[in-house]
């Protein structure tokens, strides 16, 4: 079996309580098997579910500023919500617990007024299943980002970057263990947008409301994706006497993509606590609402993250992660998939 995976299943799924049987069975399919995945119907952006959060320790926040070049400008706007962690396992993680984005997080880095760098990282949190935090190897490896692009002249393509960013964590042993997937974005003053992938982070580009540009999900089966990860040998032996395997992947596996930007277009940079539960039509809609209105970027991005929080707490709400779980189990579920959601808006002007 797989460990260091995502947790398995929202809290909303199981309202239907699955048979034992029936779980362990899917949960051979799930880690067994790389299956392709499809969501099974049309869905709508809207949400019954109330839209007050309930954890008082945990609030969205939110910043946003500016790097501009003679060829384009960049408007960054940044949102982000830790999920709710009142489950048992969570009382000895302290870390994530205390972290304002959880285990996920995210860098900006306008390097001069020609360049930015952004990308956002999600630690894996199936490993609070074994008593783990993967809130630091998401962290760390952000600000190893940050640090090397502003400190440096080079231009860094997003795997080179990257790589870099792992190896300071391995040498500098900063992270006991965990696993993280990463998404990064090196926007030029030409327009290029070059992006690098490894997991199920994402990046979009929507153009008039409307997507033209996407990276693609990397997984090895249902809510298990790529991932980089940092585990001690003894526990990678322990696991091999159980014959266990880790989920752990190289900066290289990374997907390399490049796209010619225009004014205007919308970039944004998300953690799958987004995609989990919206899907790309759901972000047009949103975005032919809002971007014209008189909203500021960052007061869009803000709403944007609290309708998806909103939504991942609804047990009706059709998300893509509950019709996905409902094709491969073979009958409906719905809900909300909860989780740590962070989102990087980047506008083009």
């Amino acid at each position: 079996m797989f460990i260091g995976i995502r947790q398995h299943v929202p809290r909303t799924v199981f309202r239907s309580m699955v048979p034992v049987l029936f779980a362990f069975t899917l949960y051979v399919l799930l880690t067994v098997f790389d299956l392709d995945y499809k969501t099974l119907s049309q869905r709508s952006f809207s949400s019954s579910a109330g839209s007050n959060n309930s954890n008082s320790w945990s609030s969205s926040s939110s910043s946003s500023y500016s790097a501009s070049s003679d060829a384009f400008n960049y408007q960054v706007a940044i949102a982000y919500q830790p999920k709710d962690r009142n489950e048992p396992i969570y009382a000895k993680l302290k870390e994530s617990l205390q972290s304002p984005t959880g285990e996920d997080s995210y860098f900006v880095a306008p390097r001069s007024s020609s360049e930015l760098y952004a990308g956002v990282a999600d630690g894996i949190g199936g490993w609070a299943n074994h008593g783990y935090d993967s809130t630091a190897i998401s962290r760390e490896l952000c600000l190893a980002m940050k640090s090397i692009t502003l400190n440096s002249s080079k231009d860094i393509a997003p795997k080179e970057l990257l790589q870099m960013a792992f190896s300071s964590l391995l040498n500098e042993e900063k992270v006991e263990v965990g696993g993280t997937t990463a998404i990064v974005a090196h926007l030029k003053d030409d327009g290029t947008l070059n992006v690098s992938n490894l997991g199920d982070s994402w990046c979009g580009v929507f153009r008039d409301c409307k997507l033209t540009f996407e990276t693609k999900f990397q997984t090895v089966g249902f809510n298990a994706p790529y991932q980089l990860a940092i585990i001690p040998k003894h526990i990678i032996e322990a696991a091999e006497k159980k014959n266990g395997s880790f989920i752990m992947n190289k900066p290289t596996d990374a997907d390399d993509y490049s796209f010619k930007l225009q004014k205007n277009d919308i970039v944004v940079l998300a953690t799958d606590g987004v995609t989990d539960n919206i899907a790309v039509e759901d972000m047009e809609l949103f975005l032919k609402d809002k971007i014209e209105s008189s909203q500021s970027l960052q007061d869009i991005t803000q709403e944007f993250v609290d309708k998806v929080v909103t939504i991942s707490k609804d047990p009706t709400f059709p998300s893509v992660f509950s019709q996905e779980y409902s094709k491969l189990a073979g009958q409906y579920y719905s809900g909300g998939k909860e989780d740590d959601i962070t989102v990087v808006v980047i506008k083009v002007e």
